[in-house]
């Protein structure tokens, strides 16, 4: 019997340790993956920039400041504006009274600059930008009547007007033509993200989504709504 859950044991831990390998060989890769990408571009890569992970509110930076991590910070200029992606992690704590777990949570997230700030706008599925969430920002639902579109897409602003002209039919119709994604307008930064890593292979294509959106962004908008950012 004492054998039997040595070898249980040992078993175990070998499949934990080839795990841990697998991982390990896996984020080498990827890190190694975005180096390449960033050199081929002419951009900055950083290991490390946990301030990214505090500068932006809403989602999905949810957690705790002092908890949270920026990874891989790649940034530079992509059609002429700035951008920076990173991959930002927090962890939650719960516990039953009895045993207490750690979960980290990642995203991919990429943030370009606006040549000036607008009012918030979200955009993305139910479950991204839905409900509770939605409340504590201030952001109420919008229905721009296309009942296709809002099938895929929950418009969250707390400014109809500005959303209406944001989402003009000619936006509709590109955004119709890509997959469900995230992203929103918080300020002078148009911020999208993703579940899980940042991968090499999908940062210029989502940089490329967010420059087809702000080139749709009609110039009525931003001689009405435009303020100047930060400095």
């Amino acid at each position: 019997m004492e054998s039997m859950v040595a070898l249980l044991i040992a078993g175990g831990l070998a499949v934990a340790i080839t795990v841990g390998i697998a991982a390990h060989g896996a984020n080498k890769r990827r890190t190694e993956d975005l180096q390449a990408l960033a050199a081929e571009h002419g951009w900055e890569w950083d290991e490390r920039q946990d301030g990214l992970a505090g500068r932006w509110h809403g989602a999905p930076f949810r957690g705790h400041w002092k908890r949270a991590k920026a990874r891989s910070a790649i940034s530079g200029t992509h059609r002429r504006r700035p951008f920076v992606a990173f991959e930002y992690s927090y962890t939650t704590t719960t516990s039953t009274g009895q045993t207490t777990s750690t979960t980290t949570h990642r995203y991919g997230v990429w943030v370009i600059t606006l040549p000036a700030a607008l009012p918030a706008i979200s955009l993305g599925a139910e479950g991204v930008l839905g409900g509770r969430l939605a409340r504590t920002f201030g952001f109420g639902g919008v229905e721009i009547g296309d009942p296709e579109f809002e099938t895929r897409f929950k418009v969250k602003s707390d400014d109809h007007d500005y959303a209406f002209r944001v989402l003009h039919p000619d936006m509709v119709r590109m955004l119709m033509d890509t997959g469900t994604w995230a992203w929103r307008i918080d300020g002078d930064a148009m911020i999208s993200y993703v579940k899980g890593r940042l991968e090499a292979e999908a940062l210029v294509p989502r940089l490329e989504l967010m420059h087809h959106v702000i080139d749709q962004i009609p110039r009525d908008v931003w001689d009405v709504y435009g303020r100047p950012g930060p400095s």
